[in-house]
């Protein structure tokens, strides 16, 4: 049996980050959504949006975007009408150099695009302000959205409360999307705002697990790392959280992976490097963070620049998929968004070994 005090050495020690070994630069590509985008946005009467939550399944990428609002008119207006949440995209193109057509939405009878979980969008703090997006992830045939129920903004850029998470699925692709058996966290968590992967890689070899990197709702937080089954995803019983040791069946002992700030995350497996990456916003810095490590849990490398967010206005999370990372694992795509023009953008990173 493990002494106490070699446990706390073995703790101490996956708590230590290591160099990232990366020069990183990142170019953009262009507009995915918005009146400069290359895919009609009009008829589907999106005209401003953010986030863009990304899982890959039957050959095309499914794109999950938070809130989303619409035309008047001719006119695109800041934050206009037709607010909706967990807007859906489809898009076939696994080549993002020249930038990314969406191919169709998720839409209603009248043919604009719709929500896959609706917020109820009542006043801030009063009940539901809206429901966001923070990752989805493909197992098998089956498509898991997993989105927070925000209470309400602060005034304070960054600060938000939630009233709890969920997870939805889809059996159809995306086409439609179930409740959800139960509130996966509840408001106190810090497993509210999820970075999801079940991809193959070092410690997930054989792809049973799903691995979520969580953190608090809000951008101050650390962030904290879990897994399940992937075949009991929706069973909450059945979820492991790393307390710096060992996984457990304790939510509430899971560790510190990294340090605050984290806001919206995302993690893939980069097989040409053999690492985990992760993304988040530090609204600390402020700035666009990427962090590699050799398993889902950590130990994960000290931060790397990804975005100077001062270079592109207000400038937030950036969202990976496996298709759009190159075979040598030295450059990727990701999406990004803008808070000032309120659209979502295509970017390239490049990675330079020291």
């Amino acid at each position: 049996m493990r002494t106490a005090l070699a446990a706390l050495i073995i703790a101490a020690a996956g708590t230590v980050a290591h160099a990232a070994g990366f020069d990183v630069r990142s170019e953009l590509v262009g507009p995915l959504t918005g009146p400069e985008a290359p895919s009609p946005m009009q008829g589907f009467d999106i005209c401003g949006t953010d986030l863009g939550t990304m899982a890959e399944i039957d050959g095309r990428i499914v794109i999950a975007f938070g809130d989303t609002f619409g035309w008047r008119g001719d006119s695109c207006p800041k934050f206009g009408p037709n607010w909706r949440s967990n807007v859906i995209a489809f898009t076939t193109d696994m080549d993002p150099s020249d930038g990314v057509t969406i191919d169709d939405w998720l839409t209603g009878d009248d043919g604009r695009a719709i929500a896959a979980a609706e917020g109820r969008h009542l006043l801030k703090f009063t009940s539901e302000q809206t429901k966001i997006p923070t990752a989805m992830v493909a197992v098998g045939d089956t498509l898991y959205l997993h989105y927070m129920s925000v209470h309400g903004f602060a005034d304070i850029g960054g600060v938000w409360i939630c009233n709890s998470s969920r997870f939805i699925s889809s059996a159809d692709g995306g086409t439609t999307w179930d409740k959800g058996l139960d509130d996966f966290a509840s408001h106190k968590s810090s497993f509210n705002m999820l970075a999801l992967s079940a991809q193959p890689g070092i410690g997930n070899e054989d792809g049973q697990y799903v691995y979520a990197i969580g953190s608090a709702c809000g951008r101050f937080g650390g962030a904290r790392a879990a897994r399940v089954l992937a075949a009991q995803l929706q069973d909450n019983a059945a979820w492991e959280y790393w307390d710096g040791v060992a996984w457990g069946d304790s939510q509430a002992a899971a560790a510190e992976i990294i340090k605050p700030g984290v806001g919206e995350g995302s993690l893939a497996w980069n097989a040409g490097l053999g690492k985990w990456m992760y993304t988040t916003l530090n609204e600390l810095k402020p700035a666009i963070e990427i962090r590699f490590a050799d398993r889902p849990e950590g130990p994960w490398s000290e931060a790397e620049t990804l975005v100077e967010t001062s270079n592109y206005d207000a400038a937030y999370n950036a969202y990976l998929t496996p298709s759009w990372i190159s075979a040598d694992g030295l450059s990727f795509h990701f999406l990004m968004s803008q808070f000032g023009p309120y659209n979502v953008y295509v970017m390239k990173a490049t990675l330079t070994p020291r």
